[in-house]
This record gives C-alpha cells, sequence and structure tokens, in this order.
C-alpha cells in the first residue's frame, strides 16, 4: 500500500509512484496520472471536484481558506464549513490512495488552499503555446501546435457557473484569434484551401466574426468565385441581423460590391496583425 502522509491537519500528500499528474479543462474534465484517468466529470464527489476546477482557474492556483469556504458553504456556521473542507481533502486522498498515485494534490498553508503546481494544466500548455506562436515571426508550425491544444471549450458542463465565464471567454477569444491570425498566415503564403479550413472553424464558432467573414469574403474571390463570396456576405448579413439586430459595417459592405464588381482579385499578403 502507498505510504499517505499528512502535511498539517489539512493537506492531501500521497507518495507512491511517479507517474505524472495532468488535468484537463478545454473540452472536458479529466485528471490522468500518465494515461491512467484518475477522475472525470463522472466522480460522484462533486464539491471534492468542483473545487479541483476552481483552484484550477486562479493564475496562481490557490485561494484563501475563507474565500473557499465562502464559495460552497456560504449559509453554515463555519465550524460545519472547515468540516466539509476537511470532508473533500479527505475524499481527494482516499481517492489518491486508492489509485496508488504519487501527487502533493491540494495542500492548507498559512490559510491558502493550493493546488499542487506538479499537476500540469492544459490551459497552462495552450497559453504557452500560444505565446510561443505570436513571438515565432509567423512560423505556421507553432500556431498548428498552440491550436491543436484547445480541446473545446473551458468546462462545458459547468456553463452557469460565474467562476468560469470570464476565463472561458477569454479562452474561447484567444483560440479564435489564432485561427485568425493563422489563416492570414495561410492566405498570405497562397495556401487558399488551408485558410479557408481554418477560417471555417473559426466561424463555427463565432458566426458573427466580422473580420473572419470580410476575409473568407477575400478567399473566395481570389479563387474566383465572386457567388460564394457573395454568398458569404449575405449568411453573414443575415446571422448578425438574426442574433444582434445590426448591419455589416460600411468596409464589409464595400468590400462586397467591389467583389461583385471584379474589383478585388486577391488576398493582402501581409502576416497577422497580433492584438495589442
Amino acid at each position: 500500500m502507498p505510504n499517505v502522509r499528512l502535511i498539517g491537519r489539512d493537506s492531501v500528500n500521497v507518495q507512491a509512484g511517479d507517474a505524472g499528474l495532468r488535468m484537463f479543462l478545454l473540452g472536458r474534465f479529466e485528471l490522468r496520472a500518465g494515461g491512467d484517468l484518475i477522475i472525470d466529470e463522472a466522480w460522484h464527489h462533486r464539491n471534492a471536484k468542483a473545487l479541483l476546477k476552481l483552484l484550477a482557474l486562479q493564475s496562481d492556483r490557490s485561494l484563501h481558506r475563507e474565500q473557499v469556504l465562502d464559495a460552497f458553504w456560504a449559509s453554515l456556521d463555519p465550524s460545519a464549513a472547515a468540516a466539509n473542507l476537511r470532508k473533500i481533502l479527505f475524499d481527494l486522498r482516499a481517492e489518491f490512495t486508492a489509485r496508488r498515485v504519487t501527487a502533493q494534490v491540494v495542500t492548507i498553508a498559512d490559510d491558502m488552499v493550493v493546488l499542487s503546481p506538479e499537476i500540469s494544466l492544459d490551459i497552462d500548455e495552450f497559453r504557452s503555446c500560444a505565446r510561443a506562436a505570436r513571438s515565432s515571426q509567423n512560423r505556421i508550425e507553432l500556431y498548428e501546435e498552440a491550436i491543436a491544444f484547445y480541446g473545446g471549450d473551458l468546462l462545458v458542463e459547468d456553463g452557469y457557473e460565474e467562476s468560469t465565464e470570464g476565463p472561458r471567454r477569454e479562452l474561447r477569444d484567444l483560440h479564435n484569434e489564432l485561427l485568425m491570425e493563422l489563416s492570414q498566415l495561410y492566405a498570405a503564403a497562397g495556401k487558399l484551401e488551408l485558410a479557408a479550413e481554418r477560417l471555417q472553424r473559426l466561424l463555427r464558432a463565432d458566426p458573427l466574426d466580422e473580420d473572419a467573414n470580410r476575409l473568407m469574403m477575400r478567399l473566395y474571390a481570389e479563387a474566383g468565385s465572386r457567388q460564394k463570396a457573395h454568398r458569404q456576405y449575405k449568411t453573414f448579413r443575415v446571422a448578425l441581423r438574426r442574433e444582434i439586430g445590426a448591419a455589416p459595417s460600411e468596409e464589409t459592405k464595400t468590400l462586397n460590391r467591389d467583389i461583385l464588381a471584379g474589383k478585388v482579385d486577391s488576398v493582402g499578403r501581409a502576416g497577422p496583425v497580433h492584438p495589442a
């Protein structure tokens, strides 16, 4: 049996094996040791699972003990809330002990509840890859690598949780921006099919992205299909009116007219413009 040691009264520290831990938050919630699934959305300890997610979303992977108690048990008296937190830590310890996994999972020190820095997070990997791509002097392969890390929207099963709304929007926007920049890179290299495929992925996620719709119109125009370009414009115009009661910008309207008049026959060759 693994040797289980508590650091202080309220810590989880399981000593066994050497498999690295990795937590997935994009597209699904899973905690894995190597290739072995330890915890996923079906795990029945709801609050223990929620605590792992909440800590993983903090920039320093920690929250003050009182913040955790307030987040989960604001209506309980302090002693009852503290007992519930100890129960969460017990459930985590028991799960990891049963799986014979080496991990310092959650600790409480100086009244801070901390998720172990030894756990790799897919959201951190995605952000790191995005930074590398954007600082790479427009290396397409690094953009593809970053996009491949995005397994889907953040914690989709927790769509109504207030704590997930901001991070979900931020990560989704970053993914969409990378798709747009990669599409621009492919277009600048004359690889129109690849540019269009990446744009289609972006437009499935955000059909109201006007920059993406304009670039798709230009790609169709360069490929010699004015009618497809015009159809893209009409699809965007209808979606914009239906969803937010707005009309395309004058820039987009002008582009549509120019394409139909045969004035647009090539895509600009500049690389992606990174947000400030």
